[in-house]
């Protein structure tokens, strides 16, 4: 999983340092997107494991 992961993660660096958006930018949007999943897990799951 880590050899699949590892080259995405360099391309998406040197993305950002060869645009002109900023990188704080993918930190926010990373954010956004990782608080958006909790929401959804925590509503869905009623904020219990399913077990």
């Amino acid at each position: 999983m880590l050899s699949l992961l590892l080259p995405q993660l360099a391309a998406v660096e040197g993305a950002s340092e060869a645009s002109h958006i900023s990188p704080w930018w993918y930190g926010g949007f990373t954010m956004v997107a990782l608080t958006g999943l909790l929401l959804i897990t925590v509503i869905f799951g009623k904020g219990r494991p399913h077990s």
